[in-house]
């Protein structure tokens, strides 16, 4: 954290002296703010299309494009699975899996790398849903049910509405295929972490809590 504070610090100094106005998504929202009219936004703001990221093959190539999409906008993404350049230190993801330093000029989110790619991916939602909030946060495991802060439940619900709309799920959703087959197809369809699907599933009723 503290390295990465030193990077922040470092880009808003320079966005100062080249006279950049402050990024007007940070701190626009509020957990009382809806979650699929947020979701929608944060789609739209960083330029990330569903349609164009379930055509990549690999989680790698929709992870990179992601992040890029996300840099692109202004929000520094800084990626490592270790503590500075210490191979021996790595970054446990069961400890946190990424997190968030707002700020107007120079928003940083950190993704541990050490963590499986369809996490990561859930971890980068989640924290864009803490840079709309403006809030500086720590992530570990996502959707965890035992998660009772109202803002992480919040940022977590965004985070699943930015990578699986919900709509889209519907249409994707095949009610006829085996659980088991359709959470691994959805999942790799969408890019996600199989726990966003299960998730929808239940939400929308093609799951029940004791399933």
């Amino acid at each position: 954290i503290y390295i990465c504070q030193e990077r922040q610090d470092w880009y808003r100094d320079f966005m100062r002296e080249i006279d950049e106005s402050p990024l007007p998504f940070v701190g626009k929202e509020t957990i009382k703010s809806d979650v699929k009219t947020v979701a929608d936004e944060i789609r739209k703001t960083i330029g990330l299309d569903i349609v164009e990221r379930r055509s990549y093959p690999t989680w790698q190539e929709a992870l990179r494009n992601f992040i890029a999409h996300a840099d692109d906008v202004g929000i520094l993404v800084m990626c490592s699975g270790v503590v500075g350049n210490n191979n021996h230190r790595t970054l446990d993801p069961q400890e946190f899996r990424g997190f968030a330093l707002a700020d107007a000029l120079a928003p940083l989110i950190f993704i541990n790398v050490s963590d499986i790619k369809s996490a990561q991916m859930f971890t980068l939602a989640q924290e864009l849903a803490h840079i709309w909030l403006g809030s500086t946060a720590l992530s570990d495991v996502p959707i965890r049910n035992g998660a009772q802060n109202a803002t992480e439940l919040w940022c977590n619900k965004v985070a699943a509405e930015i990578l699986v709309p919900e709509e889209v799920f519907r249409n994707t959703f095949s009610e006829d295929a085996s659980r088991d087959e359709e959470i691994t197809r959805m999942s790799r369809t969408f890019k996600v972490i199989t726990l966003v699907i299960m998730r929808l599933m239940r939400v929308l009723g093609y799951l029940s809590s004791g399933e």
